[in-house]
C-alpha cells in the first residue's frame, strides 16, 4: 500500500499523520518545546516518520510550519512562536533524515490548499483560510491560485495590526491580531481576569471557599484547575463556558470580537463586490 506523511509543526504541538488515499490511517502528536534546538526536534520527527512508514510504501512527506517559509527551498526563515527556528532548512534536513521527497510550506497555506482541493472550500474560486492555535495563521486562494507573495510570506492576517497601541508581538509589530486571539494571548487574558477576581474575593472574604456563596462568585475555572492558574488552557476555558461560567464566556466573546475585526479587515481588502461599490 502506498501512503504519504503529513507533518504539522506548531508552536505547542507537532502532529504527524500517515495518509492513504485521502484517509488518515495513523497519527502521532508530540510536544514541541520552543526552547529545544530545531535539529533535535527534526530528528525526533524523522524517527516517528520512519516508524509510521514501515508498513506502507511511503515516498513523500508534506510539512507545514508555523512561520515564514521560503518558497521552494523549504527554509524556515522565522517563526514568531518558535524563536530558535531562524533559517532552519526543514525540507533539506527531513529529506536527509528520512530518505523521502519532502515538501515544506507555511502551515496555514498548507491547510488552506488542502481544504480547497479536498475539503470545505472545494469548488470555490476565492478562499481565505484561518488557523487558530498557539498563534494565528492564514492562507489565500484568489482566482483559483494560491497567493504566496514574492518569497512565500504573503497573507499573514495574524500579524495585521488591529490596535496601534496594543501589546508587543514577537514578529516585531505591536497590536497584532495574534496577540488577541492566539491561544497564548487568550490564556494570558483569562489568567489576568481570574487573578483580578481572586483579589476581589480576598477583599470580600479571607476564605476564598466561602466567597462562592455571596458576591459575584468565583469562576468554575478555579475548581477545574485546582486553583492552579498555570493549568488554564483553551480547553479549560471552553469547558467552563459550557458549564455556564460567565468569566469563561466573557473571554470567548472577547476573542470572537477580536477575530471578527481581523476577518472584516480581510473582507474589505479582498472582496471584489465591496471594492466595486466603493469605486462607484
Amino acid at each position: 500500500m502506498e501512503g504519504a506523511i503529513g507533518i504539522d509543526i506548531g508552536g505547542t504541538n507537532i502532529k504527524i499523520g500517515l495518509v492513504d488515499k485521502n484517509r488518515i490511517v495513523a497519527r502521532r502528536i508530540i510536544k514541541n518545546d520552543p526552547g529545544e534546538p530545531p535539529p533535535q526536534v527534526l530528528t525526533r520527527v524523522a524517527e516517528i516518520v520512519k516508524k509510521l512508514g514501515q508498513k506502507y510504501s511511503v515516498k513523500t512527506a508534506g510539512v507545514g510550519v508555523a512561520g515564514l517559509v521560503e518558497k521552494g527551498s523549504g527554509l524556515v526563515v522565522f517563526s514568531p512562536n518558535l524563536p530558535l527556528w531562524v533559517k532552519i532548512p526543514v525540507k533539506e534536513t527531513l529529506a536527509r533524515l528520512t530518505g523521502l521527497e519532502v515538501f515544506c510550506t507555511n502551515d496555514a497555506n498548507a491547510v488552506t490548499l488542502g481544504e480547497w482541493l479536498y475539503g470545505a472550500a472545494r469548488g470555490y474560486n476565492d478562499v481565505l483560510g484561518l488557523t487558530l492555535g498557539t498563534g494565528v495563521g492564514s492562507g489565500l486562494i484568489i482566482n483559483n491560485q494560491p497567493v504566496l507573495g514574492a518569497n512565500g510570506f504573503a497573507g499573514e492576517l495574524g500579524h495585521t495590526v488591529i490596535s496601534f497601541n496594543g501589546p508587543d508581538c514577537p514578529c516585531g509589530n505591536s497590536g497584532c491580531l495574534e496577540r488577541y486571539i492566539g491561544a497564548v494571548a487568550v490564556v494570558r487574558r483569562c489568567r489576568a481576569l481570574l487573578r483580578a477576581q481572586a483579589r476581589r474575593a480576598t477583599v470580600a472574604s479571607n476564605q476564598l471557599s466561602l466567597f462562592g456563596t455571596s458576591g459575584e462568585g468565583l469562576s468554575r475555572m478555579f475548581e477545574l484547575t485546582g486553583f492552579n492558574l498555570n493549568q488554564i488552557t483553551p480547553e479549560v476555558i471552553s469547558r467552563a463556558a459550557r458549564m455556564g461560567d460567565k468569566l469563561a464566556q466573557r473571554v470567548i466573546k472577547e476573542t470572537a470580537y477580536f477575530l471578527a475585526i481581523g476577518i472584516i479587515n480581510a473582507v474589505l481588502l479582498l472582496t471584489r463586490k465591496w471594492l466595486l461599490l466603493v469605486a462607484d
